[in-house]
């Protein structure tokens, strides 16, 4: 796990190369503090100036050995990577029986020799998460990749003379002469359309900067030519109607553990962010139980409503049956609006929701208590229909087919486990029908918050989403759309920066591939049945997880009591920063109506949490990036 960044340029005079690409290196610090490397490769052929940088956070094979940039046995081929290829020993087995040296014990070296064999093929061949740069001397390109659900970022701004390339913007401002401009489009719908919307595409919030496509390949030749190429996706026409319900669990269970196994693999310690949930009380449940891994783990709580911000009682019942060496944490809300902006600065970005400030005091915790590595519960909700609307497509699906005595009782355990208000059936019905005559959009389900902008900005602006995808049931259509476009790719953008602004290698055994392949293989009843979600894993959990974990019908995120925050403690800070002379000047915002919405939050007529925390980070963004 480390920072990386590059450039290719034609205008090679116009700068000292290693100078820049040192500068454009060293403002990584935090993701590699453990070691640095850089390489310059001057091509009087085509005239080119390659440079490569690296910073490196040790994880596997601490030894000097394992430096980057690193080059092959033939020179060759350089490196520079940063991410974890969580099956290396695995392919290193292949390479060795086909002639391979290694002269260290690392997973980069695998990758450099996996590339020396196969070509760009080797991607496929990867279980990992990663965003890489090799460049190929002899061939005088240079290949970038990302893993298939782009856990790690890698932004690119290209010009007719260079292409540029790092994992933080931050690093590419370093590069002479890059323009820097808001991409207004992403700010409209970071604002207006719901978080869920801002990553739907592969856009910065910096207009020319872009990053690479998560499940792809890029080749860029020394005249700078592209090359996209992308090498997985999930098949539609996988999903197997008909198949054995102990099979089914038993390869559910298999897939899990091995997704665990392989994310246990480092020369460090490992932690694990432990919620009281299905998913992260799994992951810690099969480490120690399975795998007799006895890891660290860390809890956050808010709040004094039990049940609500407080998840400790079901944490507690798995500490006990793991042993589990553990710490609470509890964030507060006096310093919001510092910690925002201390964020900003590893972040880049405006941050999608209040959840991710909670979490950034947690990864202080983790580095403070110096563990590098932690596991978490990511993608369990997506994969398995863990989320309250997903039932409503499950009872539309049931419909279609004609179940009528399936769908009444799927309708009447919701109602008995869940207490949900009845009227949500025929509420979400009529979305769906909309939504599958296409006279509604996926935009429809969230409240518009278009009427903050100025007229002006919401004519240019505004326009409706659609996430197609080849999933004809409607369920898997909705999970898919979630793991590729929505909630997913919102929520591991800020959890590299949080986890990678303390040196902190965050690993997600849910987002295994094979793990998700899986799942969206098996039909509707292995993820919904009884009125609960996340059904295979439940059973798959028999004798592992603790049963008042396993058996709980109830969901509650790890939710920061943001609203009543900005009603008191932070009431003065949210007045100043919509009242200010900077945000006025950005002339975006209607700010009577700015006003007015901020009114009805604080005198309890709406809660608009939501979109009062993205107009504090959009300001406070702005302020960082464009008014310093």
């Amino acid at each position: 796990m480390c920072g990386i960044a590059g450039f290719l340029t034609k205008d090679s005079t116009a700068f000292d190369s290693y100078y820049v690409i040192k500068r454009m290196t060293e403002i990584l610090s935090h993701r590699g503090p453990d070691g640095e490397g850089i390489e310059v490769f001057q091509s009087p052929k085509f005239g080119c100036v390659t440079a490569i940088g690296h910073r490196r956070l040790k994880i596997i094979d601490l030894s000097e050995k394992a430096r980057q940039p690193m080059f092959n046995e033939d020179k060759n081929l350089s490196i520079v990577f940063n991410g974890e290829l969580y099956n290396y020993l695995e392919l290193k087995e292949e390479l060795l029986a086909k002639g391979y040296k290694f002269f260290s014990s690392s997973d980069t070296e695998v990758i450099l020799n996996a590339y020396a064999e196969w070509g760009a093929g080797c991607f496929e061949r990867f279980n990992g998460m990663w965003a890489l740069a090799i460049f190929d001397k002899n061939k005088g390109k240079v290949i970038l990749s990302r893993d298939r659900f782009g856990k790690k970022p890698l932004y690119y701004y290209k010009t007719d003379t260079e292409f540029v390339f790092a994992s933080e913007i931050k690093s590419i401002l370093k590069y002479p002469g890059v323009i820097k401009k808001p991409n207004y489009d992403k700010i409209y719908r970071y604002i207006a359309c719901n978080y869920r919307y801002v990553d739907i595409d592969e856009k910065s919030f910096f207009d020319n900067i872009d990053q690479v496509p998560k499940s792809s390949c890029v080749e860029i030749d020394e005249y700078l030519n592209i090359t996209a190429r992308k090498y997985w996706q999930i098949d539609p026409s996988l999903i197997k109607e008909e198949i054995d319900e102990k099979e089914a669990i038993d390869t559910f269970r298999d897939r899990l553990m091995d997704a665990v196994n392989i994310r246990l693999r480092c020369d460090v310690p490992v932690g694990c962010m432990l919620s009281g949930g299905l998913d992260s009380t799994s992951i810690t449940s099969i480490a120690y139980k399975v795998f007799n891994k006895r890891i660290i783990t860390f809890s956050g709580i808010t709040g004094e409503e039990k049940g609500v911000y407080d998840e400790s009682d079901y944490i507690n019942s798995i500490i006990r049956e793991t042993n589990a060496n553990f710490h609470f944490i509890r964030p507060g809300p006096a310093d919001v609006v510092d910690t925002v902006n201390e964020m900003l600065y590893y972040h880049d970005e405006p941050i999608c929701t209040v959840t991710w400030y909670n979490l950034y005091l947690i990864a202080r915790k983790i580095s403070k208590e110096k563990v590098p590595v932690i596991l978490n519960g990511h993608a369990g909700d997506e994969l398995l229909a863990g989320y309250w609307d997903h039932y409503h497509y499950n009872f539309y699906e049931l419909e279609k087919s004609g179940n009528k005595t399936l769908l009444k009782q799927e309708i009447k355990d919701w109602k008995g486990n869940h207490g949900r208000d009845p009227s949500e059936i025929d509420r979400s019905k009529s979305y769906i029908t909309n939504l599958v005559n296409n006279s509604t959009s996926e935009m429809d389900r969230f409240p518009d918050y278009s009427y903050c902008f100025k007229e002006e900005i919401i004519k240019k602006y505004h326009r409706k989403i659609s996430l197609e995808n080849g999933y004809k049931n409607l369920l898997s259509r909705r999970l898919y759309s979630e793991l590729f476009y929505e909630t997913v790719p919102a929520s591991l953008r800020p959890e590299d920066r949080n986890t990678m602004s303390q040196s902190i290698e965050s690993r997600s055994p849910f987002l295994d591939y094979k793990l998700a392949e899986y799942c969206f293989s098996l039909p509707n009843r292995f993820k919904i049945r009884n009125g609960v979600g996340k059904w295979i894993l439940r059973e798959a959990m028999k004798g592992i997880l603790p049963e008042d974990v396993r058996t709980r019908k109830d969901k509650s995120g790890f939710i920061a009591p943001a609203d009543e925050w900005f009603r008191t403690i932070n009431r003065k800070q949210i007045f100043d920063i919509i009242n200010s002379d900077s945000f006025n000047s950005r002339n975006l915002f209607d700010i009577k109506r700015v006003n007015e919405m901020f009114e009805e939050h604080v005198e309890r007529k709406k809660n608009h949490q939501m979109v009062l925390w993205q107009i504090i980070n959009l300001e406070l963004w702005f302020r960082r990036f464009f008014d310093a």
